[in-house]
């Protein structure tokens, strides 16, 4: 059986995918703020920097995958958007390669079908991906109110998937294959506390979703997230590397429909 190491695997999608995996034989470490088998703030760099030592000294032998789950939605402040959705997303990841080097595993990222739709504040994007400061990305989100929020979650979602497509080439030649999966509207704690918001719950209501429709349930499961990501990271898909993997019931094929 495998070892594995997940942030964010106490709720949502990142619980659903670590149940599935345990369910399986595996060993899970799991890396998040509540109920984790390390527990830290990781949108706080010295307690990511902590989580990464103790993952370190857990996984000593080697990691079969790494999966980075922990995140924020358009709820929360923008620095903590950046700082958690990419900054310690990338830097946990980072981390993970050598151990994952170990044994010849692989590594995915979450990331968001909402990166690729219409408003992409292009200048967030820069500042984490090609100048990688996050002073300058979190005092940069840090006053965003209401809607505004939308464009820090939005550009760490990209930023994080921008990453991953730059990297994987030079991770593949070393032997780890890293890809990052774009769910859609999943119904999870994060993606309630925007329904609760009247800033975000109209525009989440009407994403279209063609694989639901007609069906009582208005968003997807995390299970079915779960399930996609077992495949990616599974022997089965050793060919994947670099790849957005879009798990939003056709929504990015309706509204980017001339664009793959």
């Amino acid at each position: 059986m495998g070892f594995y190491a997940i942030t964010g695997g106490t709720t949502g999608i990142g619980a659903a995918t670590r149940k599935l995996l345990q369910e399986q034989g595996h060993t899970v470490i799991n890396i998040d703020i509540k109920g984790g088998d390390i527990t830290a703030d990781l949108a706080i760099k010295a307690e990511r920097q902590r989580a990464i030592a103790e993952l370190q000294q857990k996984a000593a032998e080697g990691l079969d995958c790494f999966i980075s789950c922990a995140g924020v939605g358009p709820t929360e402040p923008g620095d903590r958007i950046m700082s958690l959705n990419y900054f310690a997303a990338k830097e946990l990841t980072e981390a993970a390669f050598p151990l994952l080097a170990k044994k010849g595993g692989n590594a995915l990222v979450v990331s968001s079908n909402s990166a690729n739709m219409a408003g992409l504040n292009t200048e967030f994007v820069a500042i984490m991906c090609d100048e990688d400061d996050e002073a300058k990305a979190c005092q940069a989100a840090k006053g965003l109110e209401g809607l505004a929020k939308q464009q820090a979650y939005q550009g760490s979602k990209f930023a994080i998937a921008k990453w991953v497509r730059r990297i994987s080439g030079k991770w593949a030649a070393r032997g780890v294959r890293i890809n990052a999966i774009a769910p859609g509207a999943t119904m999870t704690p994060l993606l309630e506390k925007g329904l609760a918001d009247p800033n975000f719950t109209t525009g989440m209501r009407t994403y279209p979703i063609p694989t639901q429709y007609g069906k009582a349930d208005n968003f997807l499961k995390p299970e079915q997230i779960a399930q996609c990501m077992l495949f990616m990271i599974s022997p089965a898909a050793d060919c994947l590397n670099g790849t957005v993997l879009y798990a939003d019931g056709g929504t990015d094929a309706v509204l980017r429909t001339e664009r793959f």
